[in-house]
């Protein structure tokens, strides 16, 4: 029904996101239908009706954050999916909106957790397998060669995500992950996209271990 008569041409500016926005706000029961169409509809708008086309630069990722997070944390399970989706049919995302996704990670791990993933996650003191699933989505484009190349901003979450949770009850793969960081000092205006490029020009490479 929207999508015949209230948007027939999809999501095409601002103001029909907001209100989309404003409809999802409003349905107390969501049907798998409508959260298709929302997350189809907006990723569409973002990542290909506006540009830069195919790409999510820092005013798109201010947009969105300034969008669904008031306090930091998504609250929205469904618009926590329409982070991760536009960022993964996103050819290239700002390190700021991937840092924004991982600290909800953090933000569930701090006393007076709060957030969608906070609400998802199951109740582990350590990084449990939901997690790990959760973070290499965000960080799908990351690995090279080996290493997993992050910006510090990206790599200071990371660090936040493991002082907040019990070294003792990680999953084996959360160590793992830790082990094979790297953080890439590069230009601000260089945008994430997967995987990296390793090159002299003007991208300086630092291997440092996140955590101990």
């Amino acid at each position: 029904m929207l999508r015949k008569y209230a948007f027939p041409d999809g999501i095409c500016s601002s103001e029909d996101a907001l209100a989309l926005f404003a409809l999802n706000d409003s349905c107390p029961e969501q049907s798998p239908e409508w959260s298709t169409y929302f997350v189809e509809s907006l990723t569409a708008y973002l990542v290909r009706g506006t540009e830069p086309l195919g790409r999510i630069d820092d005013a798109k990722a201010s947009w969105l954050m300034r969008t669904i997070a008031a306090d930091g944390a998504v609250h929205s399970a469904l618009e926590l999916e329409l982070l991760l989706h536009a960022m993964e049919v996103a050819s290239e995302v700002p390190e700021s909106l991937s840092a924004f996704a991982l600290d909800q990670v953090r933000l569930a791990l701090e006393p007076g957790a709060r957030g969608a993933y906070h609400a998802a996650r199951p109740n582990s003191p350590g990084i449990a397998a939901f997690d790990l699933t959760y973070i290499w989505r965000v960080l799908r484009g990351a690995m090279e060669r080996g290493r997993l190349m992050l910006s510090p901003v990206e790599a200071r979450v990371l660090r936040g995500i493991d002082e907040l949770a019990d070294a003792e009850a990680h999953h084996p793969a959360w160590r793992e992950m830790i082990a094979t960081v790297a953080t890439y000092e590069r230009p601000k205006d260089v945008l994430r996209s997967g995987p990296w490029l390793v090159t002299d020009a003007g991208h300086r490479l630092m291997t440092r271990e996140v955590a101990a």
